[in-house]
């Protein structure tokens, strides 16, 4: 039986490869506790999504056949665009959907858990990370993110469209 980990909500764990630091800062941002690794090689990947009982995301087709092989759950991601990118990674998890994505959740750089610290002159709330502190707040990249990730549930809420909108979007 192959090693799946848990899908609910912001409870399922990536490992994410060299390939794809982008898509791992983003399901850092929606909450989802990922390790982004660009230094060990695919022996060493496989064993730590074993032992953490982490999805292996990767482009890599060769460490993904890996992956299946051993039976360690792993998400092959084909597509281009990050919009499709993540629609891939939570349609392979059976995810209907993805978390509401609260900033005070994980570091998008060290996936430390962040923490209300203090409030900006402007009543913007700021989160600090409590690994590596570097202080976050609603920029004005969140507009982007919040589109982005509204899209993305739009091809989740509807497969079939999604599925299709993979293909025109890469």
């Amino acid at each position: 039986m192959e090693n799946t980990p848990d899908v609910t909500k912001s409870t399922a764990k990536f490992l994410v490869d060299g390939m794809l630091g982008s898509i791992a800062r983003k399901l850092r941002i929606l909450g989802f506790d990922t390790i982004y690794d660009s230094e060990s090689n695919d022996r060493q990947l496989l064993a730590m999504a074993r032992e953490t009982g982490r999805y292996l995301v990767t482009s890599d087709h060769e460490l993904f056949i890996s992956s299946k092989r051993l039976k360690v759950a792993s998400i092959l991601v084909t597509s281009r665009s990050e919009k499709s990118r993540l629609f891939e990674i939570f349609s392979k998890t059976k995810s209907t959907g993805i978390p509401k994505f609260p900033l005070a959740s994980r570091c998008s750089v060290c996936n430390g858990e962040l923490f209300e610290s203090r409030m900006r002159e402007d009543q913007m709330q700021i989160y600090t990370c409590k690994n590596c502190g570097k202080d976050f707040w609603h920029g004005s990249h969140w507009k982007k993110l919040t589109v982005l990730f509204s899209e993305v549930q739009k091809m989740l809420e509807n497969p079939a469209e999604g599925v299709n909108r993979l293909d025109s979007v890469q």
